[in-house]
């Protein structure tokens, strides 16, 4: 059984995603709680209170910095334990592969208060101990070879895709039955037509039950869509309300670029609302293509799984400042993966 099948290489990557980035959060957690008490950090959290997302919270410098306090502490607890728990996913420890899935939420919000990039390693090991072929490992069944049968299948439906069907030549025609009559020594064969036993033409393929990852795909391309949409219109709101501060915040962190652009802040506000345009633009065509993936054309499933692609990979780099985006790229990662599966695959080749 599974014990003598070698651990995946996924397997492997997850528990060094979940230890090496453990040990970072912990250094970094430590890290940000020492330098609170500096002027510069003190600084910035007061700058950070001005903003308009911050003003209202009630907070001055000293309570933003003891809840950033409080968030590192939980941080470098979840990491502690995880590091602790990811020597255990390389002994394919059920126990450890729940408790860290447990301390995913910990993670998170520690994360918030520590670099952007290392909470989201610890949390995209974890997601892969859920993945195939690790998923196999767990549970005792024989990985290596059921990764080879999907493998399998997959290069078959992508052959049986390209392949040309051949034509099907046309059928001899039948001589009528008065023919038969008049021909003397002639016994007369079987006619077509009904109660002559004659076998009726074969029909296409069956189409079977559209496949549950066909479904959960396009159910995920919309809410991320829906989601968007309604981000972007606070964006707008935002926006619209606040150009004049937007514009003197841009004016602060880049001086030299608007002064040789000569970029007016109806021109940086016209930009922003162009980009918002787009990614709204490509919110709904995302809608759209679900739709008709849905409905069952291969084309717009292939598109749309190029497109969450693509989307994913933007997502990723962006993340590197902005963390929570990881979420996003968990969507379109997993859109993405849903929509190549070999069952999807072959639920269009039948069609």
């Amino acid at each position: 059984m599974s014990k003598e099948q070698p651990r995946p290489g996924q397997a492997t990557l997850a528990g060094g995603l979940i230890i090496g980035g453990s040990v970072f959060v912990v250094l970094a957690a430590w890290q940000r709680i020492s330098t609170l008490h500096t002027l510069a950090v003190q600084e910035e959290l007061q700058q950070v209170l001005t903003e308009p997302m911050t003003a209202d919270l009630g907070l001055d410098a000293d309570g933003l910095a003891t809840a950033i306090r409080v968030l590192c502490l939980i941080g470098a607890g979840a990491a502690t334990a995880s590091a602790i728990l990811g020597v255990q996913v390389f002994k394919r420890s059920a126990s450890a592969r729940i408790a860290l899935t447990a301390l995913s939420p910990l993670l998170f919000v520690g994360g918030l208060a520590t670099a952007g990039f290392l909470a989201p390693m610890v949390l995209a090991g974890i997601v892969l101990l859920w993945l195939q072929p690790t998923r196999d490992w767990y549970a005792g069944r024989p990985w290596a070879q059921r990764l080879e049968e999907r493998q399998a299948a997959r290069l078959a439906v992508l052959r049986s895709a390209s392949r040309p069907t051949p034509p099907t030549p046309p059928a001899p025609p039948h001589p009528h039955p008065s023919q038969h009559q008049h021909q003397p020594g002639h016994l007369p064969g079987p006619v077509a037509g009904p109660g002559f036993g004659v076998a009726p033409p074969a029909r296409g393929p069956v189409v079977g039950a559209r496949p549950p990852a066909l479904v959960a795909a396009c159910a995920i391309t919309c809410v991320v869509a829906v989601t968007v949409v309604l981000l972007v219109a606070g964006m707008v709101a935002y926006v619209s309300a606040n150009s004049e501060q937007l514009f003197a915040e841009v004016m602060k962190d880049q001086p030299a670029w608007l002064n040789t652009s000569q970029v007016t802040e109806r021109d940086l506000v016209a930009g922003i609302y162009v980009l918002l345009v787009g990614v709204t633009a490509c919110a709904l065509g995302a809608i759209v293509l679900a739709a008709l993936a849905f409905v069952g054309q291969n084309w717009a499933r292939i598109v749309l799984a190029i497109s969450a692609g693509g989307g994913a990979a933007v997502s990723l780099f962006l993340a590197l400042g902005a963390w929570p985006l990881v979420i996003l790229v968990a969507a379109l990662a997993g859109t993405t993966s849903l929509l190549m599966r070999p069952e999807v695959s072959r639920w269009y080749a039948g069609r």
